[in-house]
């Protein structure tokens, strides 16, 4: 039977033979984790900080403005395309590239293992059993199942959807050797083993993933700007720590639009030589006060935007202090 397609909700995408982690005995750590036992109830606090995208999720509705669908190019292809693979432990990073860099988060070694799966990611069935009974007692216990079960199923989503995007980061023998260098993977894993055990995320539809998932690559830029507009002013994430090289972004465009000035305000003047009483008089007479006061706008925008942002700044620093006072 070809583990692909996966037809159930709550089938895990890969058998316990093809599993690239070691199986787990009760008292073992989480895989990759020695400070997190196997039973410990901290494993789905920790599985949230590895798998959440609920960041981009609130943001779902606007991610055609960043993304296309799917958009994911091989591992070899990012180079092809002269991106640097930086590595990221956050979730709501992986994708996401900003001009040379394209940011990608290693494979959590629990997600190899299917014991794993079975124990945290998939609904106990026996639990809802247990918890059939009369009284408050038993109806409180049921509510707390349910929860309990639903948490598990937004991971489930959250780690398919991971897991899918490499079976498109990783296509080719050459794209292994890549993530294998790159220590995305452990460095047991071996290429055919890989191959058997990414078969059932490659067939994976969108219904059976987290909806960030539903998009590929994510652009920082667009993803910033968007923020802004629409998150009140907040952005994603912020690149640069330090307000030369911020304020180093304005330059080309800059540069460019005083050049353009420039250009119109010489042919302006060669223009009013030859004929000066002609049309360009009047263009001359309108073009002049915009391009100074453009001038003076350019000029007084950067000690202004320096300015706020440190009365920004101040106030957070207030509003921190007042809240932990």
């Amino acid at each position: 039977m070809q583990s692909g397609a996966v037809e159930a909700g709550n089938q895990i995408p890969f058998s316990g033979e093809h599993e690239l982690e070691p199986l787990l005995k009760p008292g073992d750590t989480v895989p990759g984790q020695p400070l997190i036992s196997h039973d410990d109830e901290t494993v789905e606090e920790f599985l949230k900080r590895e798998l959440s995208t609920a960041r981009l999720e609130s943001i779902y509705w606007m991610l055609f403005l960043v993304s296309n669908l799917r958009n994911i190019s091989p591992l070899h292809h990012q180079l092809v395309k002269g991106r640097q693979i930086v590595i990221t432990e956050r979730p709501d990073l992986h994708l996401v590239w900003h001009y040379d860099r394209i940011f990608i988060k290693p494979v959590p070694r629990c997600l190899l293992n299917h014991a794993f799966w079975r124990t945290h990611l998939l609904p106990d069935h026996h639990m809802f059993t247990a918890g059939n009974g009369d009284g408050d007692g038993c109806a409180s216990s049921s509510a707390r199942l349910r929860s309990t079960s639903a948490s598990r199923d937004k991971l489930r989503v959250e780690a398919q959807g991971f897991l899918r995007t490499y079976a498109r980061l990783v296509v080719h023998e050459s794209d292994f050797d890549l993530m294998k260098k790159l220590r995305l993977v452990p460095d047991h894993v071996d290429w055919e083993a890989w191959c058997r055990f990414m078969q059932g995320f490659v067939h994976l539809n969108d219904s059976q993933v987290s909806p960030r998932y539903h998009y590929g690559e994510l652009r920082l830029t667009r993803l910033n700007f968007w923020s802004c507009v629409f998150l009140r002013g907040q952005n994603y994430f912020e690149v640069y720590h330090n307000y030369v090289t911020y304020f180093g972004c304005f330059g080309t465009p800059c540069l460019f639009i005083f050049g353009a000035v420039t250009v119109v305000l010489s042919a302006l003047q060669c223009a009013l030589q030859v004929y000066p009483k002609g049309k360009y008089l009047v263009l001359a007479a309108s073009f002049v006060p915009f391009s100074i006061a453009l001038t003076f706008l350019g000029l007084a925008s950067f000690p202004l935007l320096y300015v706020f942002f440190q009365v920004q700044e101040l106030l957070l620093f207030n509003f921190r202090r007042q809240k932990l006072s």
